[in-house]
């Protein structure tokens, strides 16, 4: 006679059987990336020190990428952090688990920061296993960074966080490791995309260290991985405009003032009564240049801009500041443009002491307060038009016109425009024939200024 199997045992060996499956299954599914990996070393240990003394306004993390701004980022770093209340808690060959375990054994809470810099996940495709594996798959260490900003807002919910795509890695566009990069990226868009989650801005600036054909110079990382000082230089600058922005940064170029004219403020009251009408598609936004239309250009404004339903918006002498107090006071409560295109800067440069960065940082809050008044509008920002009536003018010029595209690139709906070339001869020299002050251009100069924008204003207001 068989032995009969008694029901209990059986029942309980079956779910022995089934819990042991269940932890293999959960080990083999374990993701590294989200696992708090030790990170007990001197370092760290500086680190937490310097957090504990708080007054930090602006924290990054990251891995050796970031902990090089003390090496041969140091240069860079010294002038654009020093005085920005800048901590770099970032550790050398740290993947997102080494990030976990410090954030939760540092005293986190003795800081505040205003900001918080992110780029992180290149260890953990670059980093193998025992087994030759990587160390996380790219969809592991998506998660990793997720938990990673998760926590930060968790202990600073008001602070604005520059989630950075991970740099590219390899000097071809084909290496397996910038391709394991290119998908973490991927799964980044998919989460943090356009404003997705509050008080997260995704950022690429991978664009700004390859060529063309999509190689990774030397120049910019020696060892196909780490920036060089042209390399920090490039990152500094990429991202300016939106650290400015996170610790709330001003100058007199970013501040709302009217002009005590009685002119100004005459003009200011006729174009909005104008405005009050609606039935407006362009709105043409500048200074005096922009203004002149009605006086060396009218002829060529109705060539270009009649049938348009555009409005002047050029008010003489104004400077960004200007600017943004019309557009706060304006009343556009019936319109709705479709395109606006912005000349701005020039006047800000005159007798001042003034920082190109700065009138850059004028020209991102016009175009962020025109976005925020009209969601939908194209908006076209002209670079800065040659000016030679003054020995150093063009100098300074040449200085706004080199920042502007750094604080437009992540707006939406916003194209950087350098038309200055149409002012100047076969030999590249502006001449008396097309600025007669060496500034403001006549009916010629308009004439060229109403072609090259032609099209394209065609395409925006269809």
């Amino acid at each position: 006679m068989k032995k009969m199997l008694n029901p209990s045992a059986y029942l309980v060996g079956v779910f022995g059987l089934l819990i042991a499956a269940s932890s293999c299954l959960s080990f083999a599914q374990e993701n590294l990336a989200t696992t708090l990996e030790n990170r007990d070393i001197d370092r760290y240990k500086q680190q937490a020190e310097r957090m504990a003394q708080g007054d930090v306004d602006l924290l990054w993390v990251g891995d050796s990428i970031t902990h090089f701004w003390e090496g041969k980022g140091k240069e860079v770093w010294d002038k654009y952090y020093s005085e920005r209340k800048a901590m770099n808690f970032a550790i050398s060959g740290d993947r997102t688990g080494h990030v976990l375990w410090r954030m939760e054994n540092s005293p986190m809470d003795k800081i505040s920061p205003k900001m918080t810099v992110v780029m992180i996940g290149t260890n953990n495709i670059g980093h193998k296993k025992d087994n030759g594996e990587m160390h996380s798959t790219p969809a592991q260490t998506v998660e990793g960074i997720q938990m990673i900003v998760d926590r930060l807002k968790g202990f600073y919910p008001e602070t604005k966080i520059l989630l950075l795509e991970v740099f590219p890695r390899g000097n071809k566009a084909d290496d397996p490791l910038r391709q394991a990069v290119n998908e973490i990226n991927k799964g980044l868009e998919a989460i943090y995309a356009n404003g997705a989650v509050e008080n997260v801005q995704l950022y690429s600036i991978n664009d700004l260290f390859l060529t063309k054909d999509g190689e990774l110079p030397k120049e910019i990382m020696p060892d196909f991985l780490h920036p060089s000082q042209e390399g920090y230089e490039i990152w500094a600058k990429a991202i300016e405009p939106m650290i400015a922005d996170g610790l709330g940064e001003n100058s007199v170029d970013t501040q709302p003032a009217p002009v005590d004219a009685e002119w100004w403020s005459k003009r200011f009251d006729e174009k909005n009564e104008i405005l009050k009408k609606g039935d407006v598609d362009i709105l043409m936004i500048g200074d005096s240049i922009t203004h002149g239309w009605e006086s060396a250009g009218p002829d060529v404004w109705q060539k270009y801009y009649g049938d348009k339903k555009a409005i002047n918006l050029g008010h003489g002498g104004d400077q960004t500041q200007h600017v943004l107090w019309r557009l706060e006071n304006y009343d556009f409560s019936n319109v709705n443009p479709k395109a606006a295109v912005l000349l701005i800067g020039v006047n800000n440069t005159w007798g001042r002491d003034r920082q190109a960065k700065n009138i850059a940082l004028g020209q991102r809050r016009i175009v962020k307060k025109l976005r925020e008044l009209f969601p939908e509008i194209k908006i076209i920002v002209l670079k800065v038009f040659p000016c030679t009536n003054r020995d150093d003018q063009q100098e300074n010029i040449d200085a706004i016109n080199e920042w502007t595209p750094f604080y437009m690139r992540d707006l939406p709906n916003v194209e950087v425009v350098d038309i200055g070339k149409v002012f100047l001869n076969k030999e590249g020299v502006l001449t008396k024939e097309i600025m007669p002050d060496l500034l403001h251009p006549n009916a010629v100069g308009y004439e060229s200024w109403g072609a090259a924008l032609y099209l394209k204003l065609e395409e925006l207001t269809k």
